[in-house]
C-alpha cells in the first residue's frame, strides 16, 4: 500500500494554498507555536477525545475541557473511556473548525498521556478548581440539583500532558506546524 501524504508533504501543500489565497505564511519559533497553541486551547470549543478499546478499536468521545497552559483538564462523571484509560493511558484528542474552505480550515491534534484522578487526591481537587467556571456553567443547565452534585462527587478529572501537538490555522497564515515536548 502506497503511504499517503507525510507530514512535510502537507505543510508544502498548506504552504501552496495560503500563497495561491494571498494569505501570507507565519513562520512560527517553539516560543511563538506555544503561545499560538494556548491561546487556541482558551477557546471555548469541545474536543474529541480517542482512547483504545480493550479489542483494540478506537473510541471517541466529545468533551469540553480547559486548559492550563499546553495542559488538558477534563471532568467526566463516567463512561466506557475509563476502563480503556485503565488499561492504556495513551491518548489522542482533535480540536478543530472548517467552514468548508481551504482558507477556513483550522485545528490540533494532541498526542498524550492521561492521568485520572479521582476525589480526594490533591490532583483531583487541583483539576476540578480548574474546571470550576465550567462546571458552574454546567450546573445551571442540568436538573435536578441533587443529580448535578452527585455527578459531581462521583466525577473523575482527566489531565492530559502533550507529547506532540500538530497545529494549522490556515486564515492566520499557519500551515501545519509540530511541536513535541523536550522531556
Amino acid at each position: 500500500m502506497e503511504p499517503g501524504l507525510t507530514f512535510e508533504d502537507q505543510q508544502e501543500q498548506a504552504k501552496h494554498f495560503l500563497n495561491k489565497l494571498g494569505i501570507p505564511v507565519k513562520e512560527l519559533d517553539r516560543k511563538a507555536l506555544e503561545d499560538e497553541l494556548k491561546r487556541f486551547l482558551q477557546h471555548v470549543q469541545c474536543l474529541s477525545l480517542a482512547t483504545i478499546n480493550p479489542d483494540g478499536t478506537p473510541r471517541q468521545t466529545l468533551l469540553d475541557y480547559v486548559s492550563d497552559g499546553l495542559t488538558i483538564y477534563i471532568a467526566s462523571a463516567g463512561g466506557e473511556k475509563f476502563v480503556n484509560l485503565d488499561a492504556s493511558n495513551r491518548v489522542s484528542v482533535s480540536i478543530g473548525f472548517t467552514g468548508g474552505t481551504v482558507e477556513s480550515e483550522y485545528g490540533l491534534i494532541v498526542d498524550g498521556v492521561a492521568k485520572v484522578y479521582k476525589a480526594p487526591h490533591p490532583k483531583f481537587v487541583a483539576g476540578m478548581m480548574k474546571m470550576k467556571g465550567f462546571l458552574e456553567e454546567w450546573s445551571k443547565s442540568v436538573q435536578p440539583l441533587e443529580g448535578v452534585i452527585k455527578k459531581v462527587v462521583t466525577a473523575r478529572v482527566i489531565k492530559i500532558t502533550p507529547e506532540r501537538m500538530t497545529y494549522m490555522n490556515m486564515p492566520e497564515g499557519i500551515p501545519w506546524i509540530r511541536w513535541e515536548s523536550k522531556s
